[in-house]
């Protein structure tokens, strides 16, 4: 298989790996331990993992220059340490429901795309309507299925906005992280790139803990520190390291569209093993909203959109 076939199914994968977190995630918030501080031992963890292929890569640090610092910075403190808190946090705020969040954090190609046309100056070809709105309708509908908006307010469904909201933010955080890591693999080897992700992610959420919350190690029992190691080394320390390796490789609008394996396989896995199923007017959503994300991807969107095509932004 030559790399172009490679590059793509690798990162596909790899977005398979990541559905593996919530069976394994889910019990430790359910056992008292806040998203902060779990997401503190993984990138902990990581960072640990990557210390060896940092210092054997170390020579190439002097090469990088301030613009590669900073997006270094965003990949760990943006879309790896925010963009997850966020993503969790939404679930949480969502009774623990790990598949809309997911499903919502799908929407990443479109703010990639709006992003591009607000700091980029780019002109908006019509199809990126075409498919946005459809999109949009998707992502309301897997969030409140068929509820009226001026209803869902009245009662008192504003309050159940937050979770969504924050859903929508991680997809933001994260719209911007693939591109900016594609950008990075085009110049820097991928052991950098993946353990700088983890320090600089490490850096965030320890300020983040210990200004907002506390260390809980006093509440790890045996069976949370299995679980952390599953998440931080198998869904994370080896499925990002799977992601980077194949999105050198990889084109970000294809990467865009491989990662929707993600919430399919999430989907599924939730079911499975948590019980999350999803009503009649959700999963119409959810197939509407993947069936738009993925022609969005495959149409560009925009003409010439450097945000999904972008082989030098860093």
């Amino acid at each position: 298989m030559d790399t172009k076939k490679r590059g793509p199914l690798i990162v596909f994968l790899s977005s398979l790996l990541w559905a593996g977190d919530t069976p394994f995630r889910e019990p430790l918030l359910l056992g008292g331990l806040s998203v902060p501080f779990v997401g503190f031992l993984e990138h902990l963890l990581n960072s640990l993992v990557s210390m060896p292929g940092l210092l054997a890569k170390r020579a190439g640090f002097k090469n990088l220059t301030l613009k590669q610092w900073a997006g270094l910075l965003y990949i760990g403190a943006g879309a790896s340490a925010l963009g997850a808190l966020l993503y969790v946090q939404a679930a949480v705020a969502m009774n623990y429901n790990f598949t809309i969040a997911a499903l919502l954090q799908k929407l990443q190609p479109i703010f990639a795309i709006s992003l591009a046309v607000i700091f980029l100056k780019e002109k908006l070809s019509p199809r990126f309507w075409l498919f946005a709105v459809p999109a949009l309708l998707g992502a309301y509908l897997v969030t409140f299925g068929w509820a009226n908006p001026a209803g869902l307010w009245s009662s008192g469904g504003h309050l159940h906005l937050f979770g969504p909201a924050l859903a929508v933010g991680a997809a933001i955080l994260w719209a911007g992280g693939t591109v900016v890591g594609r950008s990075l693999m085009s110049n820097i080897d991928v052991q950098l790139v993946n353990g700088m992700r983890f320090v600089f992610g490490l850096i965030f959420l320890t300020v983040y803990v210990v200004i907002g919350y506390h260390f809980q190690f006093g509440q790890m029992t045996p069976l949370f520190w299995r679980n952390v190691i599953i998440i931080a080394l198998v869904t994370g320390f080896f499925s990002l390291w799977l992601y980077y390796y194949g999105l050198r490789h990889t084109k970000a609008s294809v990467a865009t569209l491989m990662e929707l394996g993600y919430p399919l396989a999430l989907t599924v896995v939730n079911w499975k093993f948590l019980g999350i199923t999803l009503n009649a007017w959700q999963i119409v959503g959810a197939l509407v909203l993947l069936a738009s994300v993925t022609a969005l991807v495959l149409t560009g969107g925009s003409f010439n959109s450097p945000v999904l095509e972008n082989e030098k932004a860093i």
